[in-house]
């Protein structure tokens, strides 16, 4: 599971979160962790789920990752900007990313009921395998 905890701590989780701090227009706090309260909208917690090590048949010891990673984005109204607008617009940004960088598989769940009325929610979901085929060093990616 070490490769999967080292792609998304050095590689994925910095480089998402630089480029949707920097292209989204509403400017998200991407974070690891969701706080219990947060006075800061929009908020995207990521967090990786679902390593799974599988050793394949082949001769030089090639073994795949199967992972997951969740992306909320969660927004409030801000002046005459909808809530539901900001969260589309962030949610846009990441999946765009995701599209551009990574061949994974991207499940988008929009206006997801959350506990507070107030805040907007949508879901990100990315899975995808890790294959040592080349070395860590040239780690290859497939969808799930």
């Amino acid at each position: 599971m070490l490769i999967v905890e080292e792609f998304f701590e050095k590689i994925f989780f910095p480089n998402l979160k630089k480029y949707t701090e920097t292209s989204s227009i509403y400017g998200p706090l991407v974070t690891k962790a969701m706080p219990q309260e947060s006075k800061r909208f929009p908020i995207v917690p990521i967090k990786l789920i679902d390593s799974i090590s599988k050793y394949t048949t082949l001769s030089y010891d090639e073994e795949a990752f199967s992972f997951g990673i969740i992306i909320n984005v969660y927004a409030v109204d801000n002046g005459n900007t909808s809530k539901r607008t900001i969260c589309n617009e962030v949610t846009n940004t990441i999946v765009n990313y995701i599209k551009n960088e990574y061949k994974m598989t991207v499940k988008i769940e929009l206006d997801v009921p959350n506990s507070d009325s107030n805040v907007q929610r949508n879901i990100i979901t990315i899975t995808g395998k890790i294959d040592t085929k080349y070395g860590l060093d040239k780690l290859v990616i497939y969808p799930k």
